[in-house]
């Protein structure tokens, strides 16, 4: 597959960030070739247990994310639901947070999604061994002064999602504790407030 990517780049996109279309493009191709490669194992009585997201950034800001399943198809994630996850811990826990957060794409503008992600990566790796912390290389890609850029995430903004990630735990716990002591609407009216003053706070 890097093969692949690696002709591509050198004789179609003349070593350069894909467009939008071009990587598209390249995802089929890569599709089509996993389908046919894992189509022949599974002849041979081989199971196959994959998954795969390729992304890409074009020079326009374009996000571009692909989700591959056990059998090579690729899925379009990027517009719908916005964010892709593999693994076991989607399953026991990944997908359970997003919702219970309420996550969507239309909605997650203005949304820390560094935040989002590292917390819910520390959470699911505390109960999936499968899952490891938000430790290690982390990655970005974006678009910085009209170019593509992607580098590895420098300690400190590990240690400050970090941060955030064990702040907001505590205010959920926090959260729940009072639910019990003081009851719901309570809270549900503090919480109100505060949102009442950030509105004003925007609107001045």
């Amino acid at each position: 597959m890097r093969r692949n990517f690696d002709q591509l780049a050198i004789k179609e996109w003349n070593s350069k960030t894909p467009s939008s279309s071009q990587f598209e493009e390249a995802v089929k191709r890569i599709e089509s070739a996993l389908i046919d490669r894992f189509k022949k194992l599974r002849d041979q009585g081989l199971e196959i247990d994959f998954n795969m997201i390729l992304v890409s950034v074009d020079h326009q800001g374009k996000a571009s994310m692909y989700l591959f399943d056990r059998r090579g198809l690729a899925e379009p994630v990027h517009d719908n639901p916005g964010f892709a996850v593999i693994g076991t811990g989607f399953i026991t826990g990944g997908n359970l947070l997003l919702r219970l957060l309420g996550y969507s794409p239309e909605e997650s503008y203005g949304l820390d999604l560094g935040a989002l992600s590292t917390f819910i990566i520390d959470v699911v790796s505390e109960i999936d061994p499968a899952v490891g912390p938000f430790i290690g290389e982390s990655y970005y890609m974006g678009l910085k002064e009209g170019k593509v850029e992607l580098g590895v995430m420098g300690e400190e903004y590990i240690k400050e999602f970090k941060e955030k990630a064990r702040q907001r735990k505590e205010l959920i716990r926090k959260i729940w504790r009072l639910s019990d002591s003081v009851g719901e609407q309570k809270v549900a009216t503090k919480i109100e407030e505060l949102e009442k003053e950030e509105q004003n706070t925007d609107h001045e």
